[in-house]
């Protein structure tokens, strides 16, 4: 699941649910307004002796994997607080998380490699648990949590291409890249097309100064003027701020 770990623990006669880093974090508000409303079935039945875990799952919770408009807490284990055991998934409510029982041979899990799904987590009879992701979720994840508004502008300052980040990707992740490359664009043109239209050399260069300093962007008129590139100048004035396609991934997370 591709979403961040909650953790179940009981204060003052409630229960609520805390995220590994944090009792008040983003996930952990979210899980704890679905715990009270769409669970709230499910508090009598859970039993106060056992450690509850779950995928924190909702839409600006989004990693890589897209889940739609689903809200869900989905049970991944039970664990006896005294014997640190893990007990069966009960079915007290909670959407629990689906198991592939009877595979020991790690390469037979290559062959089941699924759309949409981060990976497998292997669990050994000691309770041992090791995480295999998928080779597509990945290289997304990678490209995900490396492209941000700046790096596109980068991209574009310098006059590299970044069409191989966009093949095979979410519709989601090629269309926001798409809008913050029209947008960069469209706000170099309209700078660029106000110095073209407004340019003009005066005949010495006295005049002419003090004509560029009634408009605006003298910098890159005094460019153009000198026959010099102007565009550095340009991208240095439409630098936007930090941003992320989706969130990145944080210790919460798994």
């Amino acid at each position: 699941m591709d979403g961040s770990l909650g953790i179940l623990y009981p204060h003052k006669g409630q229960y609520f649910i805390a995220t590994r880093g944090s009792f008040d974090s983003k996930q952990a508000i979210k899980a704890n307004a679905l715990l009270h409303t769409k669970y709230a079935h499910t508090l009598p039945l859970i039993n106060p002796q056992k450690t509850y875990l779950f995928e924190i799952i909702y839409p600006e919770n989004r990693i890589v994997i897209d889940y739609g408009q689903k809200e869900e807490l989905i049970l991944l284990a039970v664990i006896d607080k005294e014997t640190g055991k893990e007990e069966e998934l009960p079915e007290i409510g909670f959407p629990v998380v689906k198991r592939y029982d009877g595979i020991y041979d790690l390469y037979a899990l290559q062959t089941l490699q699924e759309k949409d799904r981060e990976g497998f987590v292997i669990r050994f009879d000691s309770g041992f648990r090791v995480k295999v992701k998928f080779e597509e979720y990945v290289r997304l994840h990678r490209i995900l949590t490396r492209v941000s508004s700046k790096n596109i502008w980068e991209y574009l300052s310098t006059n590299q291409s970044f069409e191989a980040i966009l093949d095979k990707v979410p519709d989601e992740f090629y269309d926001w890249v798409r809008n913050t490359v029209d947008k960069l664009t469209e706000n170099y043109q309209k700078i660029e097309n106000y110095c073209k239209e407004n340019f003009k050399d005066l005949g010495n260069r006295k005049d002419t100064a003090l004509y560029f300093q009634t408009l605006l962007y003298p910098s890159v008129l005094f460019s153009m003027l000198d026959k010099r590139d102007y565009s550095p100048i340009i991208w240095k004035m439409i630098k936007p701020e930090y941003e992320k396609p989706f969130r990145e991934s944080s210790e919460d997370d798994t």
